[in-house]
C-alpha cells in the first residue's frame, strides 16, 4: 500500500561534495532523487573534479537545485558552500561515494509534528552493499563525553550519513559551518559542538544510508592522520565535562595506548600483566574484544 505524502512538510536541503568520485556519483544523486518525499533541494558542490563527475551532475541538471564545480581548500569547504546556499528547514550532506537507502524522507519527515533539532540512526557500511553490515547508533550518542571517544573507537562517532539537522537551530547558536581547517574529523568537531547547544535529539530505526568504506575512502587510507585529528578535538572540547567524565577518558586513552603497545610490538603477555591493566582501567576492558582477545596467548 503506498503511503500518503502529507502537506506543508519540511524542506530538506541535501549536499553532495564531490572531486573526482564520478564512479559512485550518479548512485549518491538517483538515492536522493527516487526517494518518493519530493519536498527537497538537492546541491552538488564539486571541488574541480577532471574525471567524469561533469558529465553526471549535467545528466541530473534539471532536477538539482544548484551545482557548482570550482577549486576549493576540501570537503569542509566544499560542505560550507552548500550549507550558505541551503535553504531547507533541515540540511544534511552525503559523502558523493555513500548512499541514502529506500524511502527514508518519506520514513522520517512525513509527520506533521517533527520538532526535534538533531535526527540520526543506523547506517550499513561496506564496500558495496550487497556485503555491507549494520553499523549501529546508539541512544546516547550525542553526549559530548561520547563523542570525544571517537578516537579509541569508530563507533562513537554518528555516522554523518544518518544526520538531518534543523538549520533554524544551527543559526540560532551560531554553529552552522564546519571548521575548515580540519580535514578527517570535521563532523565530530561539529556534533561536539551542537551537542553543547543541547539539542533537541530524535534517534530514528529504519536504516537509511549506505557509508563506502573501501581502500580508497580517506577514513581507510588515513587513520593515523584521523586519528591524530580526532584526539587534538577531543582534547579542545575535554575541559566541558565533568570531573568524573575527565577521568573516563583519560582511561580510555591510557587503555588504548596500552593496546596499541602491546599489539604494535608484540609485547610478551601473562596473566598478571592482563591482571594489573584489568586493575587499572576497570570494566572498559571487558568491553573490548582486543583486550579479551589476549588471554587466548596466554592461555
Amino acid at each position: 500500500m503506498k503511503t500518503k505524502i502529507k502537506d506543508n512538510l519540511p524542506l530538506i536541503s541535501i549536499i553532495i561534495p564531490n572531486f573526482n568520485y564520478g564512479q559512485y556519483l550518479e548512485s549518491a544523486i538517483l538515492s536522493v532523487l527516487n526517494q518518493s518525499y519530493k519536498n527537497f533541494e538537492l546541491i552538488i558542490i564539486d571541488g574541480g573534479s577532471t574525471d567524469n563527475s561533469i558529465d553526471v551532475i549535467k545528466k541530473y541538471n534539471n532536477q538539482i537545485k544548484f551545482w557548482v564545480s570550482e577549486k576549493d581548500s576540501g570537503q569542509a569547504n566544499a560542505i560550507n558552500k552548500g550549507l550558505e546556499f541551503a535553504k531547507g528547514d533541515y540540511v544534511a550532506y552525503l559523502n558523493s561515494d555513500d548512499a541514502y537507502l529506500g524511502d527514508i524522507f518519506l520514513e522520517i519527515f512525513n509527520k506533521r509534528k517533527l520538532t526535534a533539532d538533531f535526527i540520526y540512526g543506523d547506517v550499513l557500511i561496506g564496500e558495496n552493499i550487497e556485503n555491507a553490515k549494520i553499523l549501529r547508533s546508539k541512544d546516547n550518542h550525542l553526549l559530548l563525553s561520547s563523542l570525544i571517544l571517537f578516537f579509541y573507537r569508530a563507533n562513537y562517532i554518528i555516522p554523518s550519513q544518518s544526520v538531518f539537522i534543523k538549520r533554524e537551530f544551527l543559526l540560532k547558536y551560531e554553529i552552522a559551518y564546519l571548521n575548515e581547517n580540519l580535514h578527517y574529523c570535521m563532523d565530530l568537531d561539529w556534533y561536539c559542538r551542537i551537542a553543547m547547544a543541547n539539542p533537541s535529539v530524535k534517534r530514528y530505526s529504519k536504516l537509511g544510508s549506505f557509508f563506502r568504506s573501501n581502500s580508497y575512502t580517506k577514513t581507510k587510507k588515513d587513520g593515523a592522520k584521523m586519528k591524530i585529528e580526532a584526539l587534538k578535538i577531543a582534547y579542545k572540547f575535554l575541559p566541558y565535562l565533568k570531573k568524573i567524565e575527565i577521568i573516563q577518558f583519560y582511561k580510555y586513552r591510557l587503555f588504548s595506548l596500552v593496546l596499541n603497545a602491546i599489539y604494535s610490538k608484540k609485547i610478551k603477555l601473562n596473566l598478571i600483566l592482563l591482571c594489573k591493566i584489568y586493575k587499572r582501567i576497570g570494566f572498559i576492558c571487558l568491553r573490548d574484544r582486543r583486550y579479551l582477545g589476549l588471554f587466548k596467548e596466554v592461555f
